[in-house]
């Protein structure tokens, strides 16, 4: 009776210890993005081609440019799994008096799904990405 129960016992515990194994764990975004290099480069990408465009420039007039691409790679790196923190300042306090309005949102989002294609990200992580920055938008665009 002892052995039948022991046997029962162990049994039941390598059933129960099987299913508590860890499952396969899916990559984080940011793994998925590429991590630090292919973000840096997107993002490299994205603010030079703004900076150059006619159409968005004059949201980067008189901003240091290397903390701009440093504190973008670190919230994209925050949203999407990645080690980091966001230090920067909210939204809404760094875009305050720039008067981005829509046209000049989208064309800069335009230029991000460039420079994603660009680095060849896939559409499915494409379109994680953006749908976790997509809610910026109110507090980026003020007219």
């Amino acid at each position: 009776m002892k052995s039948a129960l022991a046997t029962l016992i162990f049994g039941t515990s390598l059933l129960l210890g099987a299913c508590a194994a860890d499952p396969k764990v899916e990559p984080t975004l940011w793994k998925r993005l590429g991590g630090t290099p292919v973000v840096t480069a997107i993002v490299d990408e994205l603010i030079d081609r703004s900076i150059a465009d006619a159409r968005t420039k004059r949201s980067f007039d008189g901003v240091k440019i290397p903390r701009v691409k440093e504190k973008v790679v670190e919230q994209i790196c925050f949203l999407s799994g990645g080690p980091c923190q966001y230090t920067g300042d909210p939204m809404t306090e760094v875009h305050k008096g720039l008067k981005i309005n829509n046209a000049e949102f989208d064309l800069f989002v335009q230029f991000l799904r460039d420079a994603l294609d660009h680095a060849k990200v896939g559409i499915a992580e494409k379109n994680e990405l953006l749908r976790l920055l997509a809610p910026m938008k109110r507090d980026i665009v003020t007219t």
